[in-house]
């Protein structure tokens, strides 16, 4: 198996995470999780508790509803958030294939629960996933945990570290290892917040998928956020496009939607 188990445990909540990782998880860091729940900047700030634990470089999230069909959460980056967002591209149009977690998730018989494992760029056999995930974003290795939602659909948290940053350390693993229960506590009550839906640009992201799968991946990211209410500029800050290209994406995903506004794309998303 390309990509090493680090530790297995059963559902973790935040009262057990309290117990074990006290030394190595700082205050701040949970503090900054805590406050990120339910904000549009969710990943961002997820990232950034990350970093003090661990100096983690890189973020991403993702939901597999089926073994074939990623959904995309989020994604940052404290280097480049465009090569960030440009390698959950290739990722969830055809690498997701290759990466050994997926194969973990969904064809390896394992116990209830969640388990974390580590993988590092020479690790990964495909050298197109290897050239285009990693590499061009300047990636050298990752630490993610394979768990569920609360409707049992499998979902990964992964964090990377830069080149400029070199590998996470043995106790750097261990310190996000021991983070992990907090980073999946928030997660899960980011994404299932009664009603999150109407305010958080992340989860009308799964939503407009979900309803809309014939729109490209830039598409769909600019139909939450016109649907978020979000300014281009605002748009492209969180996507690391320019605005002009959002406005692109936006007339775009108007054309295969049949619309002409906001009104009415409101209308058709929350319609039966």
């Amino acid at each position: 198996m390309q990509a090493s188990a680090e530790q297995r445990a059963g559902a973790p909540n935040m009262a057990e995470a309290a117990l074990g990782s006290a030394n190595r998880v700082s205050t701040e860091a949970i503090c900054g999780l805590v406050d990120a729940v339910g904000r549009p900047d969710f990943v961002t700030r997820m990232l950034a508790a990350a970093k003090l634990v661990a100096r983690a470089d890189y973020v991403s999230i993702f939901v597999f509803p089926t073994q074939d069909r990623p959904v995309f959460i989020g994604t940052d980056s404290l280097n480049s958030p465009l090569l960030a967002n440009r390698a959950a591209e290739h990722y969830t149009s055809r690498h997701y294939r290759d990466d050994p977690n997926v194969e973990i998730l969904f064809n390896t018989p394992r116990e209830p629960g969640t388990m974390t494992t580590y993988m590092r760029r020479g690790d990964i056999a495909s050298a197109s996933y290897r050239i285009m995930c990693y590499d061009r974003a300047q990636i050298l290795d990752r630490l993610s945990l394979l768990t569920a939602t609360g409707r049992g659909q499998p979902l990964t948290i992964s964090f990377y570290r830069a080149t400029s940053t070199g590998e996470f350390s043995q106790e750097d693993r261990a310190a996000l290892v021991d983070f992990m229960p907090y980073a999946r506590a928030a997660t899960l009550r980011h994404i299932e917040l009664p009603n999150a839906s109407e305010r958080d640009v992340e989860a009308l992201l799964i939503r407009v998928k979900e309803r809309f799968p014939h729109l490209s991946r830039r598409e769909a990211q600019v139909t939450a956020g016109v649907l978020a209410g979000m300014t281009a500029a605002e748009m492209g800050q969180w996507l690391g496009i320019a605005p002009t290209s959002v406005i692109t994406h936006r007339k775009r995903a108007y054309e295969h939607l049949g619309v002409a506004n906001q009104r009415e794309l409101i209308a058709l998303c929350y319609s039966t």
